[in-house]
């Protein structure tokens, strides 16, 4: 059988619709769960929670929600309550999306020069191949040995090693990019120079 509350008259639905919004706020802000059934008590312990925790422009929203008055809020004045803090929160999303968008980009980066970094490794020094002419101080894959070289064992004038790690990962994101910048690779004993591009 169809129930006759169906029937009821809309502005007494939009006062239940009220209470109910009123009903969610009080349970997202206290972790509570509170609906119609809830006892006075809990309810009570909730509203003292806001009023110590939150402004009091939301404990005063709730409370308009939630008594059962003549003439509860329309939803134009909640929106009026929440329009102060909407930027607020806006702004908040938009700091945190940006954060998690330069922490992805990161480990995407890391993840693109770790590639980089293998496939090298997996080309570099491999003296089974030493016949091959592929693999002669002449052949193309010696220029992979001269860019590590370049890479990761740079020298200052005192022949002392220098580590700098800015430098290595510009040298991996330009590889990676393909740029045509060129650069000089030199052996190690300095008697081999060539001039060669990222592309």
């Amino acid at each position: 059988a169809l129930e006759f509350e169906a029937r009821k008259v809309v502005g007494d639905l939009q006062m239940e619709d009220l209470r109910d919004l009123g009903r969610l706020i009080l349970s997202l802000a206290t972790g509570t769960e509170v609906t119609k059934s809830t006892d006075g008590n809990t309810i009570r312990r909730c509203d003292m929670f806001v009023t110590q925790n939150y402004s009091p422009e939301l404990h005063h929203l709730i409370v308009q929600l939630l008594l059962p008055t003549k003439a509860p809020p329309s939803i134009y004045d909640i929106s009026n309550v929440i329009a102060n803090h909407a930027m607020d929160e806006l702004e908040l999303q938009q700091n945190m999306l940006d954060r998690t968008e330069a922490a992805l980009s990161a480990e995407y980066d890391s993840g693109r020069a770790l590639r980089l970094l293998l496939k090298m490794g997996f080309v570099n020094e491999r003296p089974e191949l030493g016949m091959n002419r592929r693999w002669t101080e002449s052949g193309d894959c010696y220029v992979l040995k001269l860019f590590r070289d370049y890479v990761f064992h740079q020298a200052d004038e005192g022949g002392n090693p220098v580590m700098d790690l800015g430098h290595i990962i510009t040298a991996l994101n330009k590889l990676d990019a393909a740029e045509e910048e060129q650069i000089v690779l030199a052996s190690r004993d300095g008697k081999t120079l060539m001039v060669v591009s990222y592309g």
